[in-house]
């Protein structure tokens, strides 16, 4: 419920920035050069799917990447697959809607970019869509800001390639998709391997 309500005030704020005030279309960039929907879906399948191996190798041959699993494990702890499914599809659309379709297109505007605006757009959006990944405790979570920078970058490099928001889209639910099964997972085990809470003896 706090996701949905949450990522739907999302949905409201880009729309009511992007269509009411900008007139801008926050699924399909006319401007930009369109592919088909077949290739869409294929490119965000395979960056998504790329990204979580990543993300697995990362936490299997790096310390912060080990860190940083544990922290979500503990801070989400386990999770049931409707609401896996139901924190992926939602953050996955409403982010990208307001990242790419809203802010990447409104930033790509500036008139004093000339040429290089759709540049800026780049740039900014994805500056900000790492920002706002900025855990509880900046150090143990400063390797998720960095990734959520870099990675917000490739969505919007195919948001520019595809002038459509699905192939983000995709891309974004499949990582969160299968990383909130991970992290679940984890919790899950860690959980039952606590010892139990021992009783003293009257």
């Amino acid at each position: 419920m706090v996701a949905l309500i949450f990522y739907g005030l999302m949905l409201g704020a880009a729309w009511l920035l992007g269509v009411v005030w900008l007139e801008l279309d926050l699924l399909v960039w006319s401007e930009r050069a369109q592919v088909s929907l077949g290739l869409q879906v294929a490119l965000g399948a395979g960056v998504g799917l790329l990204a979580v191996w990543a993300s697995r190798q990362s936490e299997h041959y790096t310390s912060w990447g080990k860190t940083l699993s544990e922290e979500f494990a503990r801070m989400l702890g386990p999770m049931t697959p409707g609401q896996i499914q139901v924190l992926a599809l939602t953050s996955g659309v409403a982010e990208e809607i307001f990242f790419r379709g809203f802010l990447q297109q409104a930033l790509s505007g500036f008139e004093w970019a000339g040429g290089a605006g759709i540049w800026v757009g780049l740039v900014a959006s994805s500056v900000v869509f790492g920002l706002v990944h900025i855990g509880p405790d900046r150090e143990k979570f400063l390797p998720w800001t960095w990734m959520a920078l870099g990675v917000g970058a490739v969505f919007g490099l195919m948001y520019l390639y595809t002038g459509s928001v699905l192939a983000p889209i995709i891309a974004h639910i499949t990582i969160n998709y299968f990383n909130l099964t991970h992290i679940s997972r984890q919790a899950a085990r860690a959980q039952s391997e606590e010892p139990p809470p021992s009783q003293e003896s009257r």
